[in-house]
């Protein structure tokens, strides 16, 4: 019976990983435990663990803070859907949204190229095309496919679709679809194109002095249900084209910072508060000790 026991322990691996970390902490826990209640006693045994614990976690909650990448980590900064707005017209691809947003609904897209001419361009045309461009746009930039931003955008545009299917015009997957024109305002002020070391300075001391707060950021995307086409076998599926009876759809997107360092900030002030707490009452502690044994721990002057 005994064989048969330790052959299943040593079998089955669930059981074996709780039988680890039972020993890990009987061993670690308790030989620590051991050596603080046989030398220092219970009560006072107590208190100094807890101290050191508490001081542990303080220096490990500091370090998570600062990084904001290790340890426990809160939200991620993403993008939320807060609007779609689904244009008047079938063939308009230009005029103002009517959008809850006032910020969008100043946004003119009439002076805009073409999707197609706008994909193809070379970062050196993209730049003239946006110092051409965005001085119509009322305070909103161009978006291009090769941001970062883009693609953390249109990856929420996509779930949205797949989690609120439009049945009328068949929006469901990513492939139903085709984005037309990407645009973004807001947020702290960025580096120019080629910055010196004095305006990374600049910069630095302007947002964390002058800018505590991040304002408000929104990105905007506009899509178009594609025309629908048929796979041939064999061949290569064909390149999706917007279908130009849709109307366009505009999902306005407002940028959530998450709160990534918040957990390390709890746990920093938490074990902090905690460590002062044990640490007082050792120091209390030993003021009474030494007046029991009539001894003075008052600095001597001079």
């Amino acid at each position: 019976m005994l064989l048969h026991t330790i052959a299943g322990i040593a079998w089955d691996p669930q059981l074996r990983g709780f039988l680890a970390v039972g020993v890990g902490v009987v061993v670690l826990l308790g030989s620590t435990v051991l050596l603080l209640a046989t030398n220092l006693g219970s009560r006072l045994g107590f208190l100094l663990a807890a101290s050191a614990f508490f001081g542990w976690c303080a220096l490990m909650g500091v370090t998570w803070w600062l990084y904001g990448t290790i340890g426990m980590i809160g939200e991620a900064p993403s993008w939320v859907v807060t609007e779609v707005v689904y244009s008047s017209g079938a063939t308009d691809d230009s005029g103002l949204l009517d959008a809850d947003l006032e910020l969008a609904q100043v946004l003119d897209t009439s002076r805009m190229p073409a999707v197609d001419d706008l994909s193809e361009l070379d970062p050196a045309a993209l730049s003239a095309v946006k110092s051409e461009v965005e001085p119509s746009l009322s305070g909103w930039v161009i978006l291009p496919e090769s941001n970062q931003s883009f693609g953390e955008a249109k990856a929420t545009v996509d779930e949205y679709f797949v989690e609120n299917n439009n049945v009328e015009l068949g929006l469901s997957s990513a492939a139903d679809y085709v984005s037309v024109y990407s645009f973004e305002r807001g947020g702290k002020t960025e580096l120019p194109a080629n910055p010196t070391r004095l305006d990374r300075l600049g910069l630095r001391l302007k947002t964390t002095f002058w800018q505590i707060r991040n304002p408000p950021r929104y990105a905007l995307i506009q899509v178009r249900p594609v025309v629908p086409a048929e796979l041939v076998p064999g061949e290569a599926p064909p390149r999706p084209e917007a279908d130009l009876t849709q109307p366009v759809v505009s999902v306005i997107m407002k940028r959530d910072l998450g709160d990534v360092r918040f957990p390390g900030a709890m746990l920093t002030l938490f074990s902090g508060i905690m460590f002062g707490v044990t640490v007082s009452m050792l120091h209390r502690r030993d003021l009474r000790s030494a007046a029991a044994r009539g001894v003075s721990l008052a600095i001597p002057e001079g």
